[in-house]
């Protein structure tokens, strides 16, 4: 359990009725309230109701707001309503229920929390936890302040649209580039890049040219490629190992599906600017599944619709001679393979193959998932790939 918040509750009046079968109680407070994540106050007309029943504990139900700051110096607040009971062990126990417009304590949202409630002078003392070594624990991000900013970055005369998360840290950080699948963006990392970041890794998230239909970057669908991806990629390793906070020679790259594969390619390429890299279910499959669409090059169409998107002719020309399997394993660093066996996109086979081509890979393979993980199974691999790039800088 990790200890999330402190309430310091300090109690006005009490006023109540003495019914027949129980007594109710109404308990106006105020107070402060203070922990890892937030600095704040109880605002006015905060209430615990309490029913009482003859030779029994109290049941109480507090609901309160509290305002003050985020552990990133941003002005927030957070709703909280608590329930709970005295047990037998005479430890109160709460479960609170927390909703917060910070999207820095989102996660606050979705936890499992626990609380105690113990008395102090002029009132009472609230301790709030959060689960932390549950498969449904969640992402508890670090201590360590960071922006968010919209960047762009020049390729030609197109531009390529990310998000960086850089903390506020005295040395070069290590960073993360983050390459979205098929007709996905940036957002897909959005939730990682915040807890990276929050741990001191600088990340970036950005949307290919042409990447999908919701792209923020330059170009259409239908210029998209493979290969194009990959040059996107290399621009944007380029650009991150030159940011003023982040140590370029420690750059990771992480991908998913077929940004994925464009970041094995990538790293392949150009293994001296990587540092290491994490793959989620890396699409190594598609020159493959569009060599037995169209086994001849006289059969490629100039443009068709696919999973909701409009291809042209090019990313259909540029997977067909492409072996990635010859290439990856140039790549002689440390490399992290994550892939659900119930994966019926990318057949989980293709990446036993990739591990056995890297010099130092490791497959972790997830049971029951598919091409996608379940929110339990994207926090876990977030704190994975955490330990993965902190071991790195060892």
């Amino acid at each position: 359990m990790k200890e999330v918040l402190i309430i310091h509750v300090k109690i006005n009046e009490i006023q109540d009725v003495k019914g027949h079968r129980l007594t109710a109680c109404m308990i106006p407070f105020g107070g402060t309230a203070q922990g890892p994540y937030f600095q704040g106050k109880v605002l006015p007309h905060g209430v615990d109701t309490q029913k009482i029943y003859p030779g029994e504990k109290p049941l109480l139900s507090a609901r309160y707001f509290l305002e003050g700051k985020d552990f990133q110096g941003n002005d927030c607040r957070i709703f909280v309503e608590n329930n709970g009971q005295e047990g037998a062990d005479g430890v109160l126990a709460t479960r609170p229920f927390l909703v917060t417009d910070s999207p820095a304590l989102a996660w606050l949202e979705t936890a499992e929390l626990s609380g105690t409630v113990e008395p102090e002078e002029g009132g009472v003392r609230i301790q709030i936890f959060a689960e932390e070594d549950s498969q449904e624990s969640p992402l508890i991000p670090g201590r360590i302040s960071y922006t968010a900013e919209r960047v762009l970055i020049a390729k030609g005369d197109k531009q390529i649209c990310g998000r960086l998360y850089l903390p506020k840290t005295e040395k070069p950080c290590p960073a993360v580039i983050a390459s979205h699948g098929y007709n996905g963006s940036h957002q897909d990392f959005s939730m990682e890049c915040a807890f990276f970041a929050s741990h001191g890794i600088a990340a970036l998230a950005f949307d290919f040219c042409g990447g999908s239909v919701t792209s923020a970057s330059s170009g259409a669908t239908t210029e998209m490629s493979v290969l194009t991806e990959k040059s996107d990629l290399e621009d944007v390793l380029e650009a991150v190992r030159r940011i003023r906070g982040v140590d370029p020679d420690s750059v990771f790259l992480l991908g998913a599906s077929q940004g994925g594969m464009v970041s094995a390619l990538t790293a392949a390429a150009h293994p001296e600017q990587v540092k290491g890299m994490i793959l989620y279910y890396p699409a190594f499959c598609i020159p493959d599944d569009w060599k037995k669409t169209y086994p001849s090059e006289e059969e490629l169409p100039d443009q068709r619709e696919f999973w909701n998107m409009e291809l042209g002719k090019i990313y259909f020309q540029d997977v067909r001679d492409l072996d990635p399997y010859e290439q990856i394993g140039r790549f002689e660093k440390k490399v992290l393979i994550l892939h659900g066996d119930a994966d019926d996109v990318v057949p989980v086979e293709y990446s036993k193959r990739a591990e056995a081509c890297y010099p130092q890979a490791k497959l972790e393979i997830l049971p029951g998932e598919g091409h996608g993980f379940c929110p339990a199974e994207s926090r876990k691999a977030a704190k994975k790939i955490l330990e993965f790039i902190t071991a790195g800088q060892s």
